[in-house]
């Protein structure tokens, strides 16, 4: 099976600027044209994942609880799109932590792999920074940064950069059409 791996904030819904976290779910708010963008994934025979580095859990910042009640109101928000989340992975360690779990470490999608028994070769990794395509890459995953969090971020290493979600879904499907 294959899988299309998305970072949360900043891809999907709007982060906050650096050094910031969404910490609470009133500032959960969707990006531009994510529900067209899922609508579009959601017609691709892929499962689809949440990879979220979550150091506020570890700096006391946000709760396991508050972060819960963050995800459930994303996942609540991209539910018109149909598209249905397999499941959340997140590393609540910070980043000082030397874990096999915080990106850019592949440990999140090693770990669905495992779970979800998942191509990594065949599947895609979609995020807003250098650490989101590196993660990627790591894995052996097709990468795909976009420009939605921090506009002047570049990576090298993506496969592909475009600017947001919407075209990173256009971009998969006509992948899919030519294959």
């Amino acid at each position: 099976m294959r899988a299309i791996f998305l970072d949360r904030d900043g891809t999907v819904n709007v982060g906050t600027p650096t050094y910031e976290r969404v910490d609470s779910v009133h500032k959960v708010k969707l990006l531009p044209k994510t529900i067209k963008a899922l609508e579009l994934l959601s017609k691709l025979n892929y499962l689809v994942f949440f990879v979220t580095n979550q150091a506020g859990l570890a700096e006391g910042l946000i709760t396991e609880l508050q972060f819960d009640e963050i995800n459930s109101r994303v996942l609540e928000l991209i539910e018109p799109s149909g598209i249905s989340v397999e499941k959340t992975f997140i590393c609540p360690h910070g980043e000082e932590s030397n874990c096999d779990c915080r990106k850019p470490k592949p440990g999140l999608l090693i770990n669905a792999a495992r779970e979800y028994d998942l191509d990594l070769n065949q599947s895609w990794m979609i995020g807003d920074r250098p650490s989101d395509v590196m993660t990627g890459v790591n894995a052996g995953t097709k990468t795909i940064l976009v420009k939605t969090g921090v506009p002047t971020v570049e990576s090298p290493q993506a496969d592909k950069t475009l600017p947001s979600l919407l075209e990173a879904a256009e971009y998969i499907t006509s992948q899919e059409q030519h294959n």
